[in-house]
C-alpha cells in the first residue's frame, strides 16, 4: 500500500490508461526483429508456458502478430492433472512445438512436503523450475530471447524487484523466487542432493551474461488482461475446469488448470496465511476492469474465498504422505493474525470486508458469475471475432 492506502496493483492499473500501447507494441516488434536476426537456432525465442489461458494467447501473439517462431517450454509438475495434459496437447494442435520438462517425481514429492512444512506454500519449490526451465533451454539451444507473461511486480503488486518493468532476466529477485536460492532445498538426510536440484537451479548471473540474451515480460508491452486471454484461449480449444466454483474457491473456471495442489489447495493456504484468496484477487481484477461493482465483488468473496473441495485436500495429503490432521495442524500454524477462533474451534476473520454490510446477502452471486463468464464467450467466438479480440488485446 502507498501512503494513501492504495495497493500497487491498483496504481499500476491506473497508470495503464496513460500508456501508449501502440508505441510499446512497436518496441516489441523491434525486439522480435532483433531475435530473428540474432538467433543461432531454428527457433527465435522461448516462451515459458503452462498450457493455460495466458500461454496459448501469448504463443499466438508471438507467432501470428510478431512473426516469431517460438519454442514453448513447459515445466510439468509431478502432480499434473489430466486437464493440464489435455491443454498441453491443445497447444500442439494449434501448431506449436512444446518442449516439456518434468523433474524427478520422487524428488518433487519430497520438495513439495518440505515446501509445505517449512514455508506453508505448496508451490514455492516448483516456481523455481517454472522459471528456470525456459532460461536453461534458451541457453542450451542458443536462443536469444525468453518470454514470460505479466510482470507480477506490476500486475500483482510484488514490489521486491530490482529490474525494469520489461526485464524478466531479473526475476530471481522477485518475491516469487526470493533470490532463486536453491540451497534452501538441500536436504541430504531426506535424499535431496545438490544434483537433484539442477531443474530448480536458476542460471547464475555469469551464465546469463555469457548467454547474452534477454528475458522479457510480454505484459509490459501489451495491455494485459487475463480475462481477455481466457476468452481467446477457450475459443482456441483450451478446456476449463469442470469442478464447481466452491471446489475451486473462485468464480472462474479458466484459471490454474494444470495442478490441483498448486492451485485450489495452495489458494486455501493463501487464504489462511493472509486472509484473502483467489476470489478476492480475481474480483479485484473484475472491479478494476468495470466488469462488476465493488459490492458484487464483496458478495463473491463472501461466498467463495477460501473454499476448497475436501477431496483435493485429501489427494494432496496422499501425494506427500501425511494425514489430514497433520495438514490442518501445519496449515493453522501459518494462520495470520486476522483470524479468531471461536469456542467450537472454528476460525473466522476478525473483520471481513463485508463487515457491517447488512445487504450483501441480497446480491445474487450466480447471476454475477454468469454475466462475466469466460467459457460461454470463448466457445461462441467466431474466427473474425477471434482476430478482432487478438488485435484489441495488443492495443
Amino acid at each position: 500500500m502507498n501512503e494513501n492506502g492504495v495497493c500497487m496493483a491498483c496504481l499500476w492499473h491506473e497508470k495503464k490508461s496513460t500508456i501508449d500501447w501502440e508505441f510499446r507494441s512497436q518496441q516489441l516488434h523491434r525486439i522480435a526483429a532483433w531475435a530473428r536476426s540474432t538467433s543461432r537456432s531454428s527457433w527465435h525465442c522461448v516462451l515459458g508456458v503452462s498450457g493455460g489461458k495466458d500461454s496459448l494467447w501469448q504463443a499466438h501473439q508471438l507467432r501470428d502478430h510478431y512473426g516469431l517462431n517460438p519454442l514453448l517450454v513447459m515445466y510439468v509438475s509431478s502432480d499434473v492433472t489430466e486437464l493440464g495434459r489435455m491443454n498441453a496437447e491443445n497447444m500442439v494442435r494449434c501448431g506449436f512445438t512444446v518442449h516439456s520438462i518434468q523433474p524427478n517425481p520422487r524428488i518433487a514429492v519430497k520438495l513439495a512436503r518440505k515446501s509445505f512444512f517449512e514455508h506453508g506454500n505448496i508451490a514455492k519449490f516448483s516456481e523455481l523450475a517454472l522459471f528456470t526451465a525456459p532460461f536453461r533451454t534458451a541457453i542450451e539451444h542458443n536462443i536469444p530471447l525468453v518470454f514470460f507473461g505479466e510482470n507480477a511486480a506490476l500486475e500483482n503488486g510484488d514490489t521486491n524487484t530490482e529490474n525494469p518493468g520489461w526485464d524478466a532476466s531479473g526475476i530471481r529477485y522477485s518475491n516469487t523466487l526470493a533470490g532463486a536460492a536453491h540451497e534452501i532445498w538441500l536436504d541430504e538426510a531426506n535424499g535431496i542432493r545438490r544434483e537433484d536440484l539442477i531443474p530448480y537451479t536458476f542460471p547464475h548471473a555469469s551464465e546469463l551474461q555469457e548467454w547474452g540474451g534477454r528475458g522479457v515480460f510480454m505484459g509490459y508491452f501489451l495491455n494485459w488482461s487475463g480475462w481477455n486471454n481466457a476468452v481467446f484461449s477457450i475459443g482456441h480449444g483450451m478446456t476449463p475446469h469442470s469442478l464447481d466454483y466452491e471446489d475451486l474457491g473462485m468464480h472462474y473456471k479458466h484459471h490454474s488448470l494444470d495442478s490441483n495442489n498448486g492451485a485450489a489447495v495452495n489458494f486455501l493456504m493463501k487464504y489462511i496465511k493472509f486472509g484473502f484468496g483467489e476470489a478476492t484477487e480475481h474480483a479485484s481484477y473484475d472491479v478494476r476492469a468495470n466488469r462488476i461493482t465493488r459490492k458484487e465483488a464483496i458478495a463473491l468473496v463472501k461466498r467463495l474465498d477460501g473454499k476448497c473441495n475436501p477431496k483435493l485436500i485429501k489427494d494432496f495429503c496422499s501425494w506427500i504422505d501425511i494425514t489430514e490432521e497433520s495438514f490442518w495442524e501445519i496449515a493453522n500454524s501459518y494462520r495470520g493474525t486476522m483470524w479468531r477462533q471461536d469456542t467450537r474451534g472454528e476460525w473466522h476473520l476478525k473483520k471481513p470486508i463485508w463487515y457491517g454490510m447488512n445487504d450483501i446477502d441480497t446480491i445474487e452471486t450466480q447471476s454475477v458469475i454468469e454475466r462475466i463468464d469466460t467459457i460461454h464467450r470463448g466457445q461462441s467466438l467466431t474466427p473474425q471475432e477471434s482476430q478482432t479480440r487478438r488485435r484489441h488485446a495488443i492495443l
